[in-house]
């Protein structure tokens, strides 16, 4: 077995393409792109893809990473080829790598968001011990304090930058913090926002692509 490293990018055109619906799309570009596709073993075998972070409704991204098995060796740019000419618009391929899996590392993303309005300071947001937010659970609503997996957020002129934790560890996603700043931040209402994933990373801030 072979296992390959896609990166690959969402724009616009696939942001409400649900994750579930992207699997799918995925296993039908391998049979479609001929590649020796590698499958579970059992009563429904199914392709064996894995994804490092599933990425929500409504957002867009450039660092996707996707995992596949095939069941022999392909140069790296005929995978990437045969991929994208078969891809949807709004998916492609940026980069095929192969070698030790780094995914299971994950531990931030970056996002940027763009918002109708956007705060002139998170100083006294960021200095808070805790912000806590209400979290919908199996036994019912409870306050879940999001301050510790928020590593840096910076306000630009036109956007947000945030470094936020993802992963297997906990998984916080920017609308949550857009709506803990509308809380927070007084006289503060964001409006309608935009959100793009842009990098990710392991504990240490290195980049994983």
């Amino acid at each position: 077995m072979n296992n390959y490293y896609l990166t690959y990018e969402r724009t616009e055109k696939t942001k409400y393409v649900s994750h579930l619906d992207f699997v799918r799309m995925f296993g039908r570009a391998m049979r479609r792109a001929h590649l020796p596709i590698a499958f579970s073993e059992g009563f429904n075998p199914h392709p064996l893809l894995g994804f490092a972070l599933p990425l929500s409704v409504g957002y867009t991204s450039e660092c996707e990473i996707l995992e596949i098995t095939l069941t022999e060796p392909l140069p790296l740019k005929e995978i990437m080829g045969r991929l994208n000419e078969v891809l949807p618009q709004g998916v492609k391929i940026t980069a095929v790598s192969e070698g030790k899996s780094r995914m299971k590392a994950l531990d931030y993303a970056l996002y940027i968001v763009r918002a109708e309005n956007l705060p002139e300071s998170v100083e006294e947001f960021l200095s808070k011990e805790s912000i806590l937010i209400e979290k919908k659970t199996k036994s019912g609503i409870k306050e879940t304090d999001i301050r510790p997996d928020i590593k840096s957020i910076n306000v630009m002129q036109d956007r947000m930058e945030m470094v936020l934790r993802a992963g297997s560890r906990a998984n916080l996603k920017p609308e949550v913090v857009i709506n803990a700043m509308n809380k927070y931040i007084k006289g503060y209402e964001s409006g309608d926002c935009e959100y793009h994933r842009k990098k990710i990373f392991d504990a240490q801030m290195s980049e994983i692509n």
